[in-house]
């Protein structure tokens, strides 16, 4: 009999205990490789005074690392529906400890687009919601499944909340170069958590039928019939529209925020306390996911959309409105507002996509409509990083961002396929 009385326990329960097992690790798996990933922001400043660079040349770092993210994701979806979870997720610890640990001993920008931009972002695809989801997806329907992808896209907002702060400390302390070896020995001690699972059990999950949709038409129960392929993905409206959303808030959110810091910094606050305001944005973000996912059941996919769009908007106008007044209104709308809402619109494309396209194959659909997501970040950050150059200030990639979230949220309400799907 097994040590740990599994056999007294009914099937049921157990599907239950791994099925939260599963959330839990897929949500530490995202914190350490978007919070790893996220931490760039305090070593924007650092990495521009030790190379000599300008802010542009730095911000591609970046703009490559999460646009590796966004283009490995098809490729990790591959690997997962062909060689499994396990395999993947290795590989992809492997890859941004190698990455963090290698970054550390960098001698010229160039080889920073190759540790971070090409390791953590590579990495960031093995580790990151294209697999998640497709696993998730294999576990839960419906709302549960909503529920269970906010829990793990919560994870990096947690990441931020614990390793940007970690690594501005460090980097004050000890330098940028210890603090990229402090991340790769957390990455190296995560390891263990991969063990505390059944591989077999979870990759063949539970086979469940996904909810009927609320609406009737010939168009809903074509999509219920169908056994998706990629190519029959990418013909449907739905697949676009769920890219698009990706695209354009990634490019709104992130052109302003990977700057955050420096932005801080250059209006008087302390380096450490420009990152801990940043930081806590991510005590914020797992609130907001999670609670969005609440609204997303209570009041309608559009609704929450448009209320998560509307927090995004303004928090980054108090953000942007800090160079006139630095009060500390401004400054707590700003987290308050861009904290609850960052993050908030992933889980309602992933639960619809996996409500559309669920299949064998979802895990390589899912994972090429995030590379939506990865060149909304990259074309964001890296716009974002020249207008700061040219203008010499910010105002124009507050403008530039804004234009990207209107952009981003209008999916939502133009696509006839996506109105069909909420939940």
């Amino acid at each position: 009999m097994p040590e740990d009385g599994s056999a007294s326990r009914s099937p049921a329960q157990n599907s239950a205990r791994t099925a939260i097992i599963l959330v839990g690790l897929c949500a530490l798996l995202n914190l350490l490789s978007r919070g790893s990933g996220e931490t760039f922001t305090t070593f924007l400043l650092a990495l521009t005074a030790e190379f000599q660079a300008n802010r542009a040349d730095v911000a591609a770092i970046y703009s490559l690392q999460m646009l590796l993210a966004g283009i490995c994701a098809p490729l990790a979806g591959y690997c997962f529906d062909r060689f499994g979870p396990l395999k993947l997720y290795i590989g992809g610890l492997l890859l941004l400890i190698a990455g963090l640990l290698l970054a550390s001993f960098a001698g010229a920008v160039w080889q920073m687009y190759i540790f971070i931009g090409i390791g953590v972002g590579g990495a960031a695809a093995a580790l990151g919601n294209a697999p998640h989801s497709a696993l998730l997806a294999r576990w839960f329907d419906g709302n549960g499944l909503t529920r269970s992808m906010s829990v793990v896209y919560a994870g990096l907002g947690v990441g931020s909340l614990l390793l940007v702060p970690l690594a501005q400390l460090v980097i004050e302390t000890w330098g940028w170069r210890n603090a990229y070896r402090m991340l790769a020995v957390i990455a190296l001690a995560a390891m263990p958590a991969l063990l505390l699972v059944s591989w077999p059990v979870v990759q063949a999950g539970r086979v469940r039928l996904p909810p009927s949709p609320k609406k009737d038409g010939d168009m809903v129960e074509t999509l219920m019939v169908t056994e998706w392929t990629i190519g029959k993905a990418m013909r449907n409206p739905a697949f676009w529209g769920l890219t698009s959303v990706f695209c354009f808030t990634s490019a709104g959110m992130f052109s302003v925020l990977v700057q955050a810091v420096a932005y801080l910094v250059e209006l008087g606050y302390a380096p450490l306390k420009a990152a801990s305001i940043y930081g806590l944005i991510g005590v914020l973000t797992p609130v907001g996911i999670l609670g969005f996912s609440w609204l997303d059941a209570r009041i309608g996919r559009h609704s929450s959309a448009a209320l998560s769009y509307s927090f995004s908007l303004l928090g980054l106008g108090s953000l942007w409105a800090l160079k006139l007044w630095q009060s500390p209104l401004l400054l707590w709308s700003f987290v308050l507002l861009v904290g609850l809402s960052f993050g908030a619109r992933g889980p309602m494309v992933g639960a619809t996509a996996a409500r559309i396209f669920h299949g064998p194959r979802f895990g390589v659909i899912f994972g090429t409509i995030m590379v939506g997501s990865g060149f909304g970040i990259a074309f964001g950050t890296f716009t974002g990083a020249i207008l700061h150059d040219i203008t010499g200030g910010y105002t124009g990639v507050f403008l530039f961002s804004a234009v990207c979230i209107l952009m981003g949220a209008m999916p939502f309400w133009t696509y006839r396929s996506l109105r069909a799907y909420g939940p």
